[in-house]
């Protein structure tokens, strides 16, 4: 009887903790929506809800595999609304600079440009303050005095008037400037992944061999891409290369040139090529895996499955010879295969 009384103690204690547990994490979700920094009213509001949906989903299951999923889904929303709070703060700290930077442009200007003009009319009121000074006629000499306080206030007036309208007028440069050099951008990036696209990828090569240089292409086939499209969204899909790129590119260094060759391969731009075969081995081991991914509030695993290859080019290697031996090389990763380019 004892026994089962202490049992029974034992199983209500740990109720009660697994309660309290509960009841803790639903009050981290809630207030983790709740204090979240507003950047961008629409993200934040986004950010609520998914995790308002979480908060949700964990009041109605108990089961731990649905907690573990929940706890990845927290996460993933965290690092999501990270990245893109670091993104609106990395584009609010560039606008500011350009700011600062047009309004010191912008007073250089209009001081040069309206020089001459304010020491005319300030000679002028200088003239008629010295005639106020030696006039006999009381009301001539106030007359005058109340012109040149006029023309003097006019003159601050318009300076300041034209200050703002050049400022305005740069600023607005400054910012179709911006919208131009991103639609220039955008014409040469993947949309999917966010990298260069076929075309800049042989731009750029076709520039290397144009100057004769050495380099080498490493090459990397996602093999599996094509079987994901039954499973997985385009967002998840999306994500999960992007997630795949982006360790790459930890793995290349900075400055490494990386583009979308076709919709299988992705291929860097090495031009020191002493490393390029130990960074292919690296790529092969740590590039397959599974991927965290978010949509709708909820983390998805995506697996990819990942083979690198490199193809060096030597002196006196025409363009379409590099190209076919690219070529070669893609069939070669993607198991006798390739997406035409």
């Amino acid at each position: 009887m004892i026994s089962i009384r202490k049992a029974t103690t034992e199983l209500e204690r740990m109720d009660e903790m697994l309660a309290t547990l509960t009841t803790s994490f639903e009050q981290a979700i809630r207030s983790t929506g709740q204090y979240a920094i507003e950047l961008n009213a629409s993200d934040r509001e986004v950010f609520r809800q998914h995790l308002e949906s979480l908060r949700a989903q964990l009041a109605e299951s108990n089961d731990p595999e649905t907690w573990k999923s929940i706890e990845a889904s927290f996460r993933g929303e965290l690092r999501d609304y990270r990245d893109k709070s670091q993104e609106q703060l990395k584009k609010l700290h560039g606008e500011i600079g350009a700011a600062m930077e047009a309004l010191q442009v912008f007073g250089e200007a209009v001081n040069a440009s309206g020089a001459d003009h304010e020491v005319q009319i300030r000679a002028a009121m200088d003239r008629l303050t010295a005639l106020a000074g030696v006039a006999g006629l009381n009301e001539l000499r106030d007359g005058i005095g109340t012109a040149v306080k006029a023309i003097s206030s006019s003159v601050d007036s318009m300076r300041r008037n034209h200050q703002v309208a050049v400022a305005q007028m740069r600023d607005e440069i400054r910012l179709l400037h911006t919208q131009i050099d991103v639609e220039r951008r955008s014409a040469y990036m993947d949309r999917a992944t966010g990298v260069w696209n076929r075309q800049k990828l042989d731009s750029h090569i076709g520039a290397l061999i144009a100057s004769d240089q050495p380099f080498s292409i490493l090459l990397v086939c996602v093999r599996n891409l094509k079987l994901l499209d039954n499973r997985y969204s385009k967002t998840l899909i999306a994500g999960a290369l992007k997630a795949l790129l982006q360790r790459f590119s930890v793995m290349l260094g900075e400055n490494v040139v990386v583009g979308r060759w076709n919709e299988e391969h992705f291929a860097a731009v090495l031009e020191d090529s002493s490393t390029a075969v130990s960074i292919s081995r690296q790529a092969t081991q740590r590039l397959s895996g599974t991927y965290s991914v978010q949509e709708n509030g909820l983390s998805h695993s995506v697996p990819l499955q990942a083979v690198a290859g490199v193809v060096e080019r030597q002196p006196a290697i025409t363009d379409p010879v590099f190209q076919q031996k690219l070529l070669q090389m893609a069939i070669t990763l993607n198991g006798g295969s390739a997406t035409a380019a």
